[in-house]
């Protein structure tokens, strides 16, 4: 039987370091920064035939749903609570007696239920933690609605049906997942289903994969066309699709589709697709607990979905390549900038997992786990620290599971009695009731990994999850430096405080060794991450996609 484990409610985890910062950036933004009136009140409260929004799609329902979630989690404090509660009151005042929230004053747009399905997991979810009826009455509205004019199969709408149901125990929402949008059957039935996208379309295969684990969680399903789906999107994702820096979506025109290519280039890494590959990773604990979903989460975490939002939170990316500087995206509305927000304020869910005899601690960041006879608080500077502070406090004995990483070459754990060493997966130790403080070490050498398909003979460099690049104007490299860039690893590069310093040669020129400095991925003036070498030797196959086979579902 697969392990599995459970989320904690959001009110027992806080965290800090990156993440918070993070999280207190995008706040910051929404609430002192964005005009949510211009950018979407006026389009509901105001409607028209045709909308003056790029893609006739607001993006309003995932909006609100990122601004639920950060007011449950406390992030922006009494001031986003009140943000949360006038924008949905305000929303709720511009539904129709027919139940509709749209921003089309006729025939309703192609996406406008794929904003809808949006608005209702945001009204559900404010019923469900801050008890609001009017939220839940919209909600049941608006869905009503939707039963009712039959609508088609569109990102979101099942996860909102599911979520309506199991709030409200109105079983017409469950029947119309299984009945009509035929959410128990395999992604084919599905594909002919759909009038655009179809499950070429990365984002829309992944958030059908997440309402289906969702459903079978709900319902104890475990019929084997339910499950077909969640099989191949994983076999795709942990050998042939996923990137460097974890996200898995290209396509020379289209930019959201399937890719294995490795070109890294123009419309690559779409930000939804490495939001949703987050949500379902963590939300797969829920049926298999493997640990690869956590080397899968972090490595997307710090790398492609950190790097779609600038350092100071003020702009976002629709792609993030890895081989070239991404552009940054000029609108606040559609899918991109949203599916950002909204993950951006999950993120704490995914820290611990309670298991059948104790916690599971999946992310190492600052944080404290706050349960009836239990705390757990963790102190460290990962992902740039090897070292992870525990204290622990508890009233009775339980059992403490770690994630070992894949790229872990082999962790310490000591307290003051005991100290054991661990290989990469799950690690579980005996804690007593008591007080305790337990250090983990988790070696982060530099390691050069091989590049594949359009990457092949050249090389990325890796330090922990962190994937490294070079910033071509804080090295002042040209352009023609760049193209001739070969790292030397036949020389030790050196880890230091802004990066990682790495000897290079630039072939055939006149000064031609240099050291050059990798920064973060996830940094936003970096330019290229991949690079040849002066010597084959000391490669080493990216972890986290080409070892252990990953087991059936």
């Amino acid at each position: 039987m697969n392990l599995r484990f459970r989320p904690y409610p959001p009110q027992a985890v806080t965290v800090g370091g990156e993440i918070r910062r993070r999280m207190d950036l995008t706040a910051g933004k929404i609430l002192h920064h964005l005009d949510v009136e211009e950018v979407f009140v006026r389009h509901f409260q105001r409607r028209k035939e045709k909308p003056d929004l790029p893609g006739a799609f607001s993006g309003y329902g995932m909006f609100l749903d990122a601004v639920v979630k950060a007011a449950i989690h406390g992030i922006g404090g009494e001031e986003m609570i009140r943000f949360k509660t006038d924008c949905l009151a305000q929303l709720t005042a511009t539904q129709s007696d027919d139940g509709a929230i749209t921003a089309f004053s006729g025939k309703p747009g192609f996406w406008d239920n794929h904003d809808q399905a949006y608005m209702i997991q945001a009204f559900v979810l404010d019923h469900r933690c801050f008890g609001t009826g009017n939220s839940l009455e919209a909600a049941l509205r608006l869905g009503n609605f939707l039963v009712g004019r039959k609508t088609l199969p569109t990102i979101g709408l099942e996860t909102a049906f599911l979520m309506l149901f199991q709030e409200s125990g109105d079983r017409k929402f469950l029947d119309y997942c299984r009945q009509e949008l035929r959410l128990t059957e395999s992604l084919d039935v599905y594909d002919r289903m759909l009038p655009i996208n179809g499950i070429a379309h990365v984002y829309t295969w992944i958030a059908r994969v997440l309402s289906q684990v969702q459903y079978a969680l709900l319902t104890g399903d475990s019929s084997p066309a339910l499950f077909a789906g969640v099989r191949e999107l994983w076999n795709r994702v942990f050998r042939r699709f996923s990137s460097i820096s974890g996200s898995c979506s290209g396509g020379i025109n289209w930019g959201e589709v399937w890719d294995d290519s490795q070109t890294g280039l123009g419309r690559w890494g779409e930000t939804c697709v490495s939001a949703y590959l987050l949500r379902c990773a963590a939300k797969m604990f829920e049926l298999d607990a493997d640990p690869k979903f956590g080397d899968l989460y972090e490595r997307i975490l710090y790398n492609a979905f950190f790097g779609a939002q600038s350092e100071d939170g003020m702009r976002q990316r629709y792609f993030i390549p890895f081989n070239e500087p991404g552009q940054w995206y000029e609108h606040e509305t559609y899918c991109c900038p949203n599916n950002l927000r909204r993950m951006m304020f999950e993120l704490p869910d995914a820290v611990y997992f309670e298991t059948g005899d104790g916690v599971a601690v999946n992310l190492y960041t600052d944080s404290v786990l706050t349960l009836p006879g239990t705390r757990i608080e963790q102190t460290t500077l990962y992902p740039e620290s090897e070292k992870v502070h525990l204290k622990i406090s508890a009233s009775a004995d339980f059992t403490l599971t770690l994630r070992i990483p894949t790229w872990c070459p082999g962790a310490r754990i000591s307290d003051t009695r005991r100290e054991f060493n661990a290989s990469s997966g799950w690690f579980s130790l005996p804690v007593e009731a008591g007080e305790h403080e337990m250090e983990i070490n988790l070696p982060m050498p530099v390691c050069l990994i091989r590049g594949t398909a359009a990457q092949t003979n050249r090389a990325a460099l890796m330090r922990g999850p962190l994937v490294y690049a070079v910033e071509s104007d804080r090295n002042q490299l040209s352009n023609y430096s760049m193209d001739l860039l070969t790292i030397d690893n036949t020389q030790p590069s050196a880890a230091e405080a802004e990066g990682i310093r790495v000897p290079c040669v630039l072939p055939n020129q006149t000064h031609p060794r240099m050291d050059v400095l990798f920064t973060r991925f996830s940094r936003e003036h970096r330019t290229r991450t991949y690079f040849p070498t002066v010597s084959t030797g000391g490669l080493r196959n990216d972890p986290l996609y080409y070892t252990t086979e990953r087991r059936s579902v």
